[in-house]
């Protein structure tokens, strides 16, 4: 398929999300010929639509960790709606997360807006 075999508004459509200027233009010629003056190529456009259109990738699922030994609970008191890091992951409906404490001294060491958590405010916050 080419610029050519579309039809009008699917061209306009094409030349609007490049931002082509089309104010004055009349008829298909002039959008060709305006796309052609900016160098947008058939090729590009189907690249950026078929990429929109494409399914995005999805990282597979970690499998949660088993811990070994000692357990501590760190809070996410941060604004993002979803955070993982490490396999762990906090969400604003569940900002706590229970995890060994390599993996809290970690956390606390390289980011931000992470604490440590007792036992009674996680009961509070669920119950």
């Amino acid at each position: 398929m080419s610029f050519e075999t579309m039809k009008l508004a699917e061209l306009k459509a094409a030349a609007e999300y490049f931002g082509v200027e089309l104010e004055g233009l009349k008829g298909k010629p002039a959008i060709l010929k305006a796309l052609d003056e900016d160098g947008i190529t058939y090729d590009m456009y189907d690249k950026f639509v078929n990429a929109e259109k494409a399914e995005p990738e999805i990282a597979p699922r970690k499998e949660k960790k088993v811990v070994d030994g000692p357990t501590v609970l760190v809070r996410m008191e941060r604004e993002n709606p979803m955070y993982t890091i490490d396999g762990h992951v906090f969400t604003r409906e569940h900002p706590y997360v229970a995890m060994s404490e390599e993996d809290a001294e970690f956390i606390f060491s390289t980011q931000e807006g992470f604490r440590m958590a007792t036992p009674n405010e996680v009961r509070d916050y669920y119950n």
